[in-house]
């Protein structure tokens, strides 16, 4: 088995399930590997041996991308295209930026296109992520209720003050898209909730012409200023397909996909296009 037939067969699978499948473990381990959270030499590191190093590996990717399968036990088709889609660093950026609050606005209008791929409100029983509303999985939202010193209530009744909280503390803020004009705020979150605030960052990198380390540092701020457009939201989704593309190109098992992605890439360039331009 491989983690693109969790997807294909809308299959869930348990821990021991997965630790017993050489064949999906090693598919595990190469996709932790080329994210960064696998470290050593891939000779060894890839075995097919879900050993202490892999577990470590499985559990930090899974609170980095906000996903509570490692505490659940239960893997299933949002895990796995989490994992393919993430793109290595997956680094959160530091938050050296006060956030400007009239940015807000920017954040109702990127949450529009956004929340059209994240979905409504999903409980499925066989979800390991359990009930899931607009992107927000009940895990996250009972810590974010606790630290507002709250009762913890299903998901389902999430406000959209709450939602909005909770994408910009989780991805606006961290991403720098604060300090972003509109155009390019929108392409950017998008990015970071699909790909992670490090690999938003080397998207935007790249776009900018600059090295891509997924870190926003002085160098990215300065360059940054200078370009902070809508021609550089523009080449962040030609980033994106080309991105998607090599991937493919690289890995026909992925291909499974590839149409998916696309169509989340193209309808991002006409929400620019129609909402902002």
């Amino acid at each position: 088995m491989q983690l693109k037939d969790l997807v294909e067969q809308n299959k869930v699978i348990n821990l021991a399930t997965l630790t017993s499948d050489q064949q999906l473990v090693k598919d595990l381990q190469t996709r932790l590997s080329a994210i960064g959270f696998l470290p050593g030499d891939v000779k060894t590191t890839i075995d097919g041996v879900f050993g202490s190093a892999t577990k470590a590996a499985l559990e930090n990717f899974c609170k980095s991308a906000h996903l509570n399968n490692a505490a659940t036990g239960l893997f299933g088709p949002t895990f796995a295209r989490k994992l393919v889609e993430v793109r290595p660093p997956l680094i959160t950026a530091p938050q050296t930026l006060t956030a400007n609050t009239s940015k807000n606005d920017a954040l109702a209008t990127a949450l529009k296109f956004t929340l059209q791929w994240e979905g409504g409100y999903v409980n499925h029983p066989d979800d390991p992520g359990g009930a899931t509303n607009m992107g927000v999985i009940q895990d996250t939202y009972n810590t974010y209720r606790i630290e507002k010193r709250l009762p913890t209530q299903p998901v389902k009744l999430i406000t959209d003050e709450e939602v909005h909280d909770i994408y910009f503390s989780m991805y606006w803020k961290p991403s720098q898209a604060t300090i972003m004009v509109l155009p390019l705020a929108v392409a950017h979150f998008d990015t970071a909730v699909n790909f992670g605030v490090g690999g938003a960052i080397e998207f935007l990198q790249e776009a900018l012409g600059i090295s891509a380390d997924g870190v926003f540092g002085p160098g990215t701020q300065a360059t940054l200023a200078a370009h902070n457009n809508a021609q550089t939201a523009a080449k962040i989704v030609q980033g994106r397909i080309a991105y998607r593309n090599q991937r493919v190109a690289v890995n026909p098992s992925q291909e499974v996909f590839l149409q998916g992605w696309l169509n989340r890439d193209n309808d991002l360039g006409s929400f620019l296009k129609r909402a902002i331009a």
